[in-house]
């Protein structure tokens, strides 16, 4: 009896997920299971990218991955209004990629780091940062 207890209890510790969370949600293309919790945090994204930039922008979506309490997106940002990104001359832009992590704190979503228009790969080395966020998120 012991050791058949002893099995169910490595069965559930394996099963019930003590590795960390295996599911990795697609956000890439809005669905109507995904579509509150996307636009949500795109919506996070796009008032950020607006302040900085005093332009409102929508996004071509290339990456956007979710699992546990951390989200990976990748994309390319466009103006709403359909004319030409303006940037100041002053600093150095590569239009028009965004990049952004996101992280659930107390059951609320916010930006962990993000960046627009940059013209380095400020998210090297972002996993090290963020260490419980799952790699599958980034891939």
């Amino acid at each position: 009896m012991k050791r058949f207890l002893y099995s169910i209890g490595i069965i559930l510790f394996l099963t019930l997920g003590v590795f960390g969370d295996p599911t990795v949600l697609d956000y890439k293309t809005k669905t109507k299971t995904n579509e509150k919790e996307r636009t949500y945090l795109l919506d996070l994204l796009r008032a950020n990218l607006s302040n900085e930039f005093k332009q409102e922008f929508v996004f071509v979506v290339e990456h956007f991955k979710i699992s546990g309490d951390y989200a990976w997106f990748r994309g390319t940002a466009k103006r709403k209004d359909g004319k030409e990104i303006t940037l100041s001359e002053e600093i150095p832009y590569d239009c028009c990629h965004v990049e952004a992590l996101f992280k659930k704190t107390n059951g609320k979503w916010q930006i962990s780091e993000s960046a627009a228009f940059s013209t380095d790969v400020w998210w090297d080395g972002i996993q090290s940062r963020y260490p419980k966020a799952s790699k599958d998120i980034f891939q």
